[in-house]
């Protein structure tokens, strides 16, 4: 019982500090490319001054961001398909530089400003996210994405404070859902 008032209070807390710094998807398009539907969209991150602290120190930030394509049902959505877009920045003291890496595929880029870094990270585009023939023209889907920043990515001592502190809250707060037209 203990424990499920303390995940209760954490879910609360989460949500109640999210929205400073929190990342926002943005200006999300889908389009139907060749019998796969791909998306379009912007993501805004956020970044708190402890977060950025930590960053200009060379702690490494990461977020996944979470695309999911669902059917709609009476009680409960079904997931068709999951994706997850992995992006870790870093910056180079010495160098005077900033990398992302893109997890997914072990590309890394190099920026020489933490906006040019930041903008990399930003634009998801014509990413294919389904076939065509997995939609049924009878039943209505949405596409569900959400920007996560991965705590369990930093150095452990930071990790304590970063569930608890609402400058480290940088995931976006909610789902952004949008309609798949058949």
């Amino acid at each position: 019982m203990k424990i499920a008032v303390f995940l209760l209070c954490f879910l609360f807390y989460e949500s109640l500090w999210a929205g400073d710094f929190s990342t926002e998807v943005k200006n999300v398009s889908m389009e139907l490319v060749a019998d796969h539907y791909q998306l379009n969209a912007d993501i805004i991150y956020r970044i708190s001054p402890i977060a950025r602290e930590a960053l200009q120190k060379g702690v490494s930030l990461t977020w996944a961001v979470v695309i999911k394509t669902e059917e709609q049902g009476v009680l409960w959505n079904s997931t068709i398909k999951k994706l997850s877009l992995s992006y870790q920045i870093q910056n180079h003291a010495l160098l005077n530089i900033y990398s992302v890496k893109h997890l997914n595929n072990g590309e890394k880029e190099v920026f020489s400003s933490l906006a040019g870094a930041l903008n990399s990270m930003s634009k998801i585009r014509g990413l294919d996210i389904l076939d065509k023939k997995r939609i049924k023209p009878e039943n209505s889907y949405h596409v569900a994405i959400k920007a996560v920043f991965k705590h369990e990515a930093l150095p452990v001592p930071l990790r304590p404070f970063s569930y608890f502190d609402s400058q480290w809250a940088l995931s976006s707060s909610h789902w952004t859902l949008w309609p798949l037209q058949n």
